[in-house]
């Protein structure tokens, strides 16, 4: 089972042109009902440079944002966007009961060109 936790997912919406990338690591908290079966699929950064379209979440190996997991993804971009300023981040609340909610910890994201 922990074999399947492992692994970093390239977002489904990354252009294959794009020679640019960042890393994505995503912690859910660790609080009763904190990980979510709603569907996470928007994000949106803000760089000093630039800002990404709406971008999408999803892993169709695995189960993301569960209590206590960390998922890491690979977004692709053109060019270097510079320092981030803010991230912009939602989900559909499609889950049941208390799986539509979601506790995110924390997000880090590393530009994997300078680390």
């Amino acid at each position: 089972k922990d074999i399947e936790k492992l692994g970093v997912t390239p977002l489904p919406d990354n252009d294959k042109s794009d020679q640019y990338y960042y890393q994505i690591i995503v912690f859910t908290g660790q609080r009763a009902n904190s990980g979510t079966q709603s569907k996470v699929k928007k994000m949106n950064f803000v760089f000093d440079n630039d800002e990404t379209s709406v971008r999408t979440f999803s892993d169709p190996h695995r189960k993301i944002f569960q209590r206590g997991g960390i998922d890491s993804f690979i977004m692709s971009v053109p060019k270097s966007l510079g320092l981030l300023n803010y991230i912009r981040i939602w989900h559909d609340n499609s889950g049941e009961g208390s799986s539509a909610s979601w506790f995110l910890k924390y997000i880090i994201v590393r530009d994997l060109q300078t680390m």
